[in-house]
């Protein structure tokens, strides 16, 4: 297989070029009376644009299946059966992996379900001789490269595309197409769709084996079943290692139910439970998938948004205040309770991380100082730091 140089193109953007250039040049035939060749030319471009929206709707099919699988086991059989499935041409599908601590081999042997055996290739480095390719390797498979990394497949495949996945910047293993059509995969073959399947790719099997991670070590609140303050510590410190070799902003939300204890004397904890419930529902939404939400203890959560500067993390918070003040929660019938928040805000500067010796804990301690800015402040309110009169010593307003 050859190396496949990257020509990734936003995709949208080109079928809409494509729209473009099809009725300019049927405008052009109509005006100038081009004779039948111009019209077959037409037909040519529209029977390719076709094409290729079929393959995004494909593609687009297996994201969604990928994105609503919770297990490792449902994001590799989503692959290994659905894209032969929308994708005829290729006959085999596996997932290699870097896998040292034989984390996700055992985490494989103990999910329920049916995963074509074969489809996850476990990388144990130094032993394994398969490494995670930089670039897309497409073109020709020989015998000893399929049973390397198609040792499930039921054809003798004759062309490939190995792709590479990547994750947090790391390259983690690769996404494997195998075709018995020797002209399937090519190099001259874009590689746009592949590339953008390995990047979803990447990010669900994260997902799935973070899950199994908060199911396995009991990181996770009961209550509210969001992340709980140890798997919250956990992220904080690979997200800190991320921030200071990468360079990219890292922000933290501190956010404190106001006069929370009023709910819990005035109508019980039960209707105190309820509202704890609806927040983080509430605060849930609309998070990416790197973004972290946890209860910090108490009435107070906490959200690390990795790659986020202040003014984007601002933006979300004031959102998310927004949408905790609209809450209305009914415990028991005639009761109707609204909530809000104050929310305090720290961000750390990509440009600025040889500065600092504890960065984790400046991060935590500039929110909480921001956090009982915003109480002091009449609560239900954003306060970041950098805004004036945020003070350490401010007291603790509940």
């Amino acid at each position: 297989m050859e190396k496949r140089k990257n020509r990734s193109a936003e995709t949208g953007g080109f079928f809409r070029t494509l729209h473009h250039l099809l009725a300019k040049r049927r405008r052009s035939t109509l005006a100038d009376g081009s004779d039948s060749q111009s019209t077959t030319i037409d037909s040519s471009i529209e029977q390719r644009l076709r094409g290729n929206e079929r393959i995004w709707a494909g593609f687009r099919e297996i994201e969604i299946r990928m994105l609503a699988a919770e297990t490792l086991h449902a994001v590799i059989s989503v692959l290994s059966h659905d894209v032969p499935k929308f994708f005829p041409g290729v006959h085999a599908v596996s997932v290699a992996w870097l896998d040292p601590d034989y984390e996700l081999t055992r985490l494989l042997e103990q999910e329920d379900g049916a995963t074509d055996k074969g489809a996850f290739i476990a990388l144990h480095p130094p032993l394994s001789g398969v490494v995670p390719p930089q670039d897309p390797l497409l073109g020709a498979f020989d015998v000893a490269s399929q049973q390397r990394l198609f040792p499930h497949a039921n054809h003798q495949l004759r062309s490939a595309a190995v792709v590479p996945l990547v994750l947090r910047g790391e390259r983690v293993g690769s996404l494997n197409q195998g075709s018995a059509d020797p002209l399937h995969f090519t190099p001259d073959t874009a590689t746009d769709f592949l590339e953008h399947l390995a990047a979803v790719t990447a990010i669900c099997i994260d997902n799935a084996v973070n899950r199994a991670r908060l199911q396995r070590d009991g990181l996770t609140d009961m209550l509210t079943q969001v992340a709980n303050r140890r798997f919250f510590d956990r992220r904080l410190r690979e997200e800190i290692s991320q921030w200071q070799r990468r360079g990219e902003d890292l922000s933290c939300l501190l956010v404190d139910l106001d006069r929370f204890k009023l709910i819990n004397d005035r109508h019980g904890h039960q209707a105190g439970d309820l509202v704890l419930q609806e927040v983080a529902r509430t605060l849930s939404k609309g998070l990416r998938e790197s973004d972290v939400l946890a209860r910090y203890g108490g009435e107070e959560f906490v959200l690390l948004l990795p790659a986020t500067g202040s003014k984007r993390a601002a933006e979300i918070a004031e959102r998310l205040r927004a949408a905790v003040a609209g809450c209305v929660i009914s415990p028991v019938p005639g009761v109707r309770l609204q909530v809000t928040a104050s929310f305090g805000l720290a961000s750390l500067d990509g440009g600025k991380r040889v500065t600092l010796d504890e960065p984790d804990l400046w991060l935590l301690r500039q929110a909480d100082h921001a956090l009982y800015a915003a109480k002091a402040r009449g609560r239900n309110r954003v306060v970041a730091v950098g805004d004036s009169n945020v003070k350490a010593t401010a007291p603790s307003l509940k």
